[in-house]
């Protein structure tokens, strides 16, 4: 797991304004590469000046480090080295665990971020921890500085922890990252270090916390002499075998190869390709019971549609799930089912044939992305019950997905960008097509900003049918000090649909929205800081013009002293003529008003053993409909190498209120009270054998149930009336088990053997069974799907071949 390091340094601590001008420190040039083995010996180390002096970023921003730090810089035409000796004076103190790659967990770290055209809007991140698990990510100028933890690169450290502290080297090889092509080289830099037990952040260059953005305010690297931009050209080809055991008991193999594509197209631009894609060993959705009017939202968790993907953002449009997912027809299936046949088989997602991804940002803070994907047809499975014959039907032919955004950087960490996405499909009429916009522009003081959004969407189902909306959001805020503060209007038109490639759970809305925020930012009594906000909304349906609804809510958080952080949020929302929960146009469901709250504390996660509890509620006093919720995660690290986590929650629901069923012409439409009841488990372990191998298990169970008490007609003005002659049983037992275990081998640089195995039980039955127990002995008698899988990928850099063949 990639985490936000640095975003989380400003999140937190107080703030002192110190003013201090840009430090500056000099590469040296190398005559032979450095030996990466964590001794800081070679003659270079004692003409080299190093850069120290490190600023706390918190608990005392500007205020110098508990503890000193040198770092040295070298170079060749091949890769830029650092070399740092991390001086402690308590080393059986320093944070040391092991953890997979991209995941620093709890360990001090070490981190330099290079920004080779010292623009302040692309900086790339090398960080390591000491027990030498490396974590790499880019930061990009965007409004706030955002990180991109989904960047991987390849490159070379080696740790040691001594008497004195811990010492780092690193060869990082230029095909990483991108410079211009030139004589003389001053790179933006900065660097950070993170000291656990003072829950210390510290940067070499200091930065000012109470100002928006940290790229901008780094040091430079001087010195970089008559180097030239390297081929950047990679492969990754894979192999993968898959053994399957069906819920109907059969075994299934299947072998699967392909490979990955990474060209340089210029110092700015990456083409990456994924050529035969293979997704079989990301980790299982957590699914759970969907009773809403809203599709679920499930994070992306490919790294391709995750790995410099942030300029897609833009815009509120583009949802990468999308590509590769449920197939658009397939609800369609039964439409076409004929006497005696039922759906044998429905794919749940459609098949990638590639995809290709053009990204990057120049020297003059344009950024550029483009990508495509194409996905083979689907096709689901109809089964004669009589004659036991099979046919296929289409529910999704074959699809093009594209995306493409610019974006221009603008002065005070303002930007404008315009973003389209589009679905295309082979012999079908349907096309979908939007277009958005999206800009902030800031003072020079970056005090105050202005940002807005703005699309127009195009769809065509048929030949016949064709849909156009629009939507708008216009933002003024104060965003700097104290005191924070903010209004917001939105529109969306009845018609505005992006959903094809983007995700919306609204439209035809008209919201108002008000908010500010006070920040005591400085130690006092037993705290830390503390930040108190309130937020006000006001929403309206657009067609037909009605009151949605008014909501009121204020929120406060208090980090501790002792690093406990205990925050709360309190509501009241009024009633409302609710237009999704009906499922039917221009009908609605009124809804009296309701209170809520939510709790939540956090103890002390240095310690060892930590954990984190909520709960909350809420209650609509009119109709006696209430529900309350509770929850806790602990996380236990046993020695170096195991990590454990246990989650759990419990949501229940009585006497609640909702859409069951509707006649085929609208005209009728059932609710229902029901009482809802949800618990989940969730267990994690991680077992890190070295920074190059580990185990990763992880098994979730979730349960819902749900009893219906009575059943009612839904009357025109939007309240209910008693439906004694409704029977259907909509009682539900939902279950659903799954298992995802990983053993991962980082056998070279870039290269990964791994070993998977995936088990699912899923249980949906129109009763409920009350009892956790009995609803996991209920599951285990499940029939269950079982994937063993194992993938082998190898990493090729065209400069690594070209030179092994040239000194040959």
């Amino acid at each position: 797991m990639k985490i936000n390091l640095i975003t989380f340094l400003f999140l937190f601590g107080p703030v002192f304004g110190y003013a201090q001008n840009k430090k500056s420190v000099d590469a040296i040039k190398l005559s032979k590469p450095l030996a990466i083995d964590g001794y800081l010996n070679e003659p270079e180390y004692q003409v080299a000046s190093p850069a120290k002096d490190f600023f706390q970023l918190q608990p005392n921003n500007g205020e110098p480090s508990f503890q000193p730090s040198e770092v040295y810089f070298f170079y060749d035409q091949n890769a830029i080295y650092v070399g740092a000796m991390l001086y402690d004076n308590s080393t059986d103190s320093i944070f040391n665990y092991l953890s997979k790659r991209d995941d620093i967990g709890m360990s001090d770290y070490f981190g330099v971020y290079f920004d080779p055209y010292n623009e302040g809007q692309l900086a790339y991140g090398f960080f390591i921890t000491p027990a030498g698990v490396q974590t790499d990510m880019k930061a990009i100028k965007s409004g706030n500085d955002q990180e991109d933890g989904n960047w991987d690169a390849v490159w070379q450290s080696k740790t040691r922890i001594t008497d004195r502290g811990w010492v780092i080297e690193m060869r990082i090889p230029y095909s990483n990252l991108r410079f211009p092509e030139k004589d003389i080289h001053t790179w933006g830099m900065n660097m950070f270090r993170n000291i656990r037990r003072y829950n210390s952040n510290n940067s070499w260059n200091f930065i000012d916390r109470k100002v928006s953005g940290f790229i901008h305010q780094q040091g430079t690297l001087n010195g970089i002499k008559d180097i030239k931009p390297p081929v950047r050209l990679s492969f990754t080809p894979y192999a993968a075998t898959y053994f399957e055991t069906s819920k109907n008991g059969s075994t299934d193999v299947l072998y699967k190869g392909g490979m990955d594509v990474k060209y340089g197209i210029n110092e700015s631009f990456t083409l990456d390709m994924m050529l035969i894609p293979d997704f079989g060993q990301i980790q299982s959705d957590d699914k759970q019971l969907n009773l809403s009017p809203y599709e679920l939202y499930y994070n992306e968790k490919r790294q391709f549609f995750n790995e410099g993907t942030e300029l897609f953002q833009r815009g509120d449009i583009f949802y990468s799930r999308r590509i590769g997912g449920t197939p658009k027809f397939s609800d369609e299936a039964e439409d076409q089912l004929k006497e005696n046949e039922i759906i044998d088989y429905n794919p749940s997602s459609t098949r990638l044939a590639n995809a290709t991804k053009i990204s990057g940002r120049n020297d003059k803070g344009l950024g550029v992305g483009f990508l495509n994907a194409m996905s083979l047809p689907a096709k689901a499975e109809i089964l004669d019950t009589i004659t036991k014959v099979k046919r296929k039907i289409e529910v999704q032919p074959f699809t093009n997905y594209n995306t493409f955004v610019v974006d221009k950087t603008l002065n005070n960490n303002s930007y404008i960008s315009v973003i389209n996405t589009n679905i295309t499909m082979e012999n079908n009429p349907f096309r979908a097509n939007v277009t958005a916009s999206e800009f902030l522009i800031r003072d020079k003081n970056k005090k105050f900003s202005i940002g807005g959004k703005g699309g127009i969407s195009y769809r065509k189902t048929n030949y016949q049918n064709k849909e156009n909306g629009g939507y708008a959001q216009l933002e003024l805020k104060k965003d700097k000090g104290s005191l924070t503060y903010g209004i917001e209007q939105s529109f969306r038109s009845k018609n505005f649909n992006p959903n094809d490639m983007g995700y919306l759970q609204k439209n035809n809305i008209l919201k108002s929205n008000i908010w500010t925020e006070y920040a005591l930012i400085d130690p006092f009594w037993i705290m830390r800081e503390m930040y108190i906000g309130f937020n006000g909304e006001y929403e309206r349906i657009v067609d037909p013009s009605d009151k949605l609804g008014t909501e009121v809510e204020t929120w406060a958080f208090i980090r501790f002293k002792n690093n406990s952080s205990f925050s709360s949020t309190i509501g009241i929302k009024s009633k409302q003529n609710d237009y999704d929960e009906t499922r039917v146009d221009n009908r609605f469901y009124l809804k009296p008003y309701h209170l809520y709250y939510n709790y939540y504390y956090s103890s002390d996660t240095r310690k060892n053993i930590n954990y984190n509890i909520y709960f909350g509620g809420f209650n609509y006093p009119l109709n006696n409909n209430s529900g309350e919720w509770i929850g806790f995660t602990t996380n236990a690290r046993l020695g170096q190498h195991i990590r454990l986590q246990y989650n759990f929650r419990i949501d229940n629901e009585y006497n609640d209120k909702g859409y069951v069923n509707k006649s085929d012409d609208d005209s009728n439409i059932q609710f229902g009270n029901r009482d809802v009841e949800v618990v989940e488990n969730t267990i994690e372990m991680d077992y890190t054998f070295n920074n190059k191998l580990s185990l990763a298990f992880r098994s979730r169970h979730y349960w819902s149930g749900v009893k219906y008490n009575a059943f009612y007609t839904l009357q025109n003005n939007g309240n209910l009336s008693s439906d004694n002659t409704y029977n259907e049983n909509q009682d539900t037992n939902y279950n659903i088990f799954n298992i995802d275990t990983i053993l991962r081998w980082y056998f070279a640089p870039g290269s990964e053997l791994s070993l998977s195995w995936k088990n699912e039980i899923f249980n949906d039955q129109d009763y409920a069974i009350y009892g956790i127990n009995n609803n996991i002995k209920d599951t285990f008698e499940a029939t269950s799907t079982n994937t063993l899988s194992l993938k082998i990928l190898y990493y090729l850099d065209f400069n690594t071949i070209k030179h092994a063949f040239t000194n040959k």
